[in-house]
């Protein structure tokens, strides 16, 4: 019921609008039940996203075709960071984290670092099966979100199925040159 109110709110209103005594009101609960189970209004909106959206658009999925498995991917995401309401509520919530410590931390132990490391996971089985480039998987994570995340916070840019085409394509392309530090 709560996260559902923040949810509307978001929607009628933008995140940055949203104050957690809007959210006590519409939910109809007080503003000490709000701050017992969420230290900000960034980690309430953050347990609301992820109810939301869940785990399978965060993480690539192991059908053991890579390429098509990365553009699934990828598409998931996407189709995330364009939904009006759920684009400006991870902005919203990846901003606040920028100025708000606890936030940061619940960002990136609770979601950052599993799904992150599911991910890489993947990323070392398609490298040892030779079918992406033997980068750091860390590297190779960030440089198939990041173009998207830079367009969704940066440049305001169309995230579209065939920009988010032409990133997998240019990361399945690479075959670095051996620096000869192995």
């Amino acid at each position: 019921m709560i996260l559902r109110a923040a949810l509307d709110l978001c929607a009628e209103r933008s995140y940055a609008a949203v104050t957690m005594e809007a959210i006590a009101t519409r939910a109809q609960v007080g503003k000490p039940t709000l701050y017992r189970w969420w230290p900000s209004k960034g980690a309430l909106y953050l347990d609301a996203m992820t109810e939301r959206v869940g785990e399978p658009y965060f993480l690539i999925p192991d059908t053991g075709d890579l390429a098509a498995d990365l553009r699934t991917w990828v598409h998931a995401v996407t189709k995330v960071f364009t939904d009006g309401a759920l684009g400006e509520l991870l902005a919203g919530v990846v901003g606040s984290a920028q100025h708000d410590p606890e936030l940061a931390s619940i960002l990136h132990e609770q979601v950052h670092i599993p799904l992150s490391g599911r991910n890489r996971e993947r990323i070392r089985a398609a490298q040892e099966r030779g079918q992406v480039a033997d980068l750091d998987p860390y590297l190779l994570e960030d440089m198939l979100v990041a173009p998207l995340w830079y367009r969704l916070l940066i440049t305001g840019q169309p995230i579209t199925p065939q920009y988010a085409d032409m990133v997998v394509n240019a990361v399945l392309s690479l075959n670095p040159t051996p620096t000869g530090n192995d």
